[in-house]
């Protein structure tokens, strides 16, 4: 079977660490290459990071619920937790660093069809200005209201810049069947011993913020550092165990998956993106 993938990049990437570039280096981007500036606290902050992820997984995270109002009748867009990736060329990817961090996760789009994932549905053109015939009837009808999880507006603001449209955003969101299959954990219950010891280590405010955590499998496929310092520390510290979490992942028995499964992941850092 043949694929065509000029269109659409072949990887999902999760982005992640706005919180450590707020902390400790906010005018990064006013750089024009992140391997220029030396911080050794982002280095170890970013580290960490990234060894969470591998050790435990995703963090799944809720926004505030919101509503949505047709003809004066307002409906209730749940608060639903959720892990969200962006679907681009990997040379887009300094745009999506500065919103969201620079640290970031690629998976093939597997990982996330078998979590029930999938691309947004965009209506225009803002949530307060919204005549979508479709979003209305969804809105309605749907009798689970945390699919609406899955409708974002175009537009940030009354702007016309299709600024959310561009992200060409996916998302996993929570459903019980996930849980029941064990391909989302819950770090607060004490049976899953790993994870919640995990949870118990978070800040009270990062502990509010976690609902759920998502392991990576085979499908994990791409690391973009956030500096070639980062990416340096990660393959050469072995007490970092970044090394030893990406063969546990990649030794998987990952149902048939015989495409990514046992492939080491892609390891770029982020001034190499504009490359691709």
């Amino acid at each position: 079977m043949n694929y065509d993938y000029a269109i659409h990049s072949d990887f999902l990437i999760h982005w992640t660490g706005k919180d450590i570039d707020g902390e400790y280096d906010q005018n990064w981007h006013e750089s024009d290459k992140s391997s220029t500036r030396k911080n050794d606290n982002v280095t170890d902050q970013y580290i960490n990071r990234l060894c969470d992820i591998l050790t435990h997984g995703l963090w799944m995270t809720s926004e505030s619920e919101s509503t949505l109002e047709f003809d004066g009748a307002p409906i209730t867009v749940p608060e639903t937790p959720k892990t969200c990736f962006t679907e681009l060329k990997v040379s887009e990817s300094r745009k999506h660093a500065r919103q969201y961090g620079r640290l970031g996760i690629g998976v093939k789009r597997p990982f996330v069809f078998t979590r029930f994932g999938r691309p947004l549905i965009y209506y225009g053109f803002h949530e307060k200005i919204n005549n979508d015939v479709f979003l209305r009837t969804c809105a309605n009808e749907l009798g689970n209201k945390n699919l609406l999880n899955f409708f974002k507006p175009m537009n940030s603001s009354l702007t016309l810049n299709y600024d959310f449209y561009s992200e060409s955003e996916w998302r996993i969101i929570f459903l019980h069947e996930l849980l029941n299959s064990k391909l989302i954990i819950d770090p607060r219950n004490p049976k899953n011993e790993s994870a919640h010891s995990y949870f118990q280590t978070l800040p009270p405010e990062q502990q509010k913020k976690l609902r759920y955590l998502i392991p990576l499998d085979g499908w994990f496929a791409m690391i973009i550092y956030p500096s070639l310092d980062v990416k340096n520390k990660a393959q050469q510290d072995n007490s970092s165990s970044i090394v030893q979490q990406i063969e546990r992942i990649k030794d998987l028995n990952d149902h048939g998956n015989r495409v990514e499964n046992k492939n080491w992941p892609i390891e770029v850092d982020l001034d190499a993106c504009r490359n691709f």
